[in-house]
């Protein structure tokens, strides 16, 4: 009887250490250059079950927005018990006339050079090979806190090609620390299909009044 009770409580207090929700990536694309980019999320706050969506539009070359590249459907009582693709696919509508203005298209999604796996989350160095292009990648991720609630990033990127030459770069703020999170981790490592422009997905793990959650950015570079 002890030990059943235990167990309960030791599953109770993982539920409340990992409680948050997760947001869904959306890929939108690239432009045919590569040198725009576009990403959406969308999910349902935990306990509240409201429906939120966002679409970043990114210029790769600055690694900054793009002007009015920013939309958002923010959690609210009207998004509650809605379906959280539904809610995304409306912003989606809203964002069309800037994406086709920028010629970006979800049909020029790149490829996934790396995407990460349980093994490999919490990795802050990650070495592997574009089996297209033959290049080896050194990806670091380098982190620092001020505090749980307030954590900073960049990374350093190095690419030996299949000659031997070598580009390195270093990509993100060094030293922006940004309240509410507590640490950032690579999801996946996408590049366009001129095999220029490199998007690094970044996971966020922001607290929330329910516990952890998951959101998304990108550090774009252009090789």
């Amino acid at each position: 009887m002890r030990k059943a009770v235990f167990c309960f409580l030791f599953t109770l207090s993982c539920l409340f250490i990992y409680a948050g929700d997760i947001a869904n990536f959306v890929n939108l694309g690239f432009s045919s250059d590569g040198t725009k980019f576009a990403f959406g999320e969308h999910g349902l706050t935990d306990e509240t079950y409201q429906a939120y969506a966002n679409i970043y539009c990114i210029d790769v070359i600055d690694n900054s927005f793009l002007p009015s590249g920013y939309f958002k459907t923010s959690p609210t009582k009207e998004t509650g018990g809605k379906e959280s693709k539904n809610v995304f696919l409306s912003l989606l509508d809203r964002a069309n006339y800037s994406l086709d203005k920028w010629n970006i298209k979800q049909k020029n999604e790149g490829r996934a050079i790396y995407v990460s796996t349980n093994s490999t989350v919490n990795e802050n160095t990650l070495m592997f090979r574009d089996f297209e292009t033959e290049d080896e990648y050194v990806v670091v991720i380098h982190k620092d806190k001020k505090s749980d609630m307030e954590a900073a990033f960049y990374i350093t990127v190095e690419i030996i090609r299949p000659n031997g030459s070598k580009i390195t770069k270093e990509i993100g703020q060094k030293g922006k620390f940004r309240t509410g999170i507590r640490d950032y981790s690579i999801k996946k490592i996408i590049i366009d299909n001129t095999n220029t422009s490199l998007i690094f997905v970044i996971e966020k793990h922001l607290y929330t009044k329910s516990g952890i959650s998951i959101r998304y950015m990108a550090e774009a570079v252009k090789l």
